[in-house]
């Protein structure tokens, strides 16, 4: 069974190794919601060192998607804040064990995780277009 499991790691470190720019934006922001629905869950149930374990995994995709913004477009600015903000919430929930702080922070973080997953088509969309009209040339 153990071999079972590393083939099982293998293929999805393969799969995210061959995934574009923006299908791995997408993974991390579903890990991200993913962690942040679990901890409030683990919260509500006062299992809060297990929580607490779950933020940690968040605070630190947040600190990733911080650190590879780049400062050269607009919505950078914005992105720092909204990820600023949420780690700030991130660490209310920890001290308070109050769930109600990360499932407020859900419904934005979804709505960004659909932009990024509806931005990531469009271009795959307009990408396949241009090289339709390349084979036709």
């Amino acid at each position: 069974m153990a071999d079972n499991s590393h083939l099982i790691l293998q293929y999805q470190e393969q799969s995210v190794s061959t995934m574009s720019k923006g299908d791995q934006l997408v993974l991390l922001y579903d890990e991200l919601i993913k962690s942040l629905k679990h901890a409030s869950i683990l919260f509500g149930q006062g299992q809060d060192e297990q929580a607490k374990k779950r933020t940690a995994k968040a605070r630190n995709i947040v600190n990733y998607l911080y650190a590879i913004l780049d400062d050269r477009y607009g919505l950078s600015a914005e992105l720092k804040r909204i990820y600023s903000h949420l780690l700030t919430q991130i660490i209310r929930a920890n001290v308070s064990g109050d769930a109600k702080l990360l499932d407020a922070e859900i419904p934005s973080l979804q709505g960004l995780r659909d932009a990024w997953a509806q931005a990531e088509k469009s271009l795959r969309k307009r990408s396949g277009a241009k090289g339709k009209e390349r084979a036709a040339l």
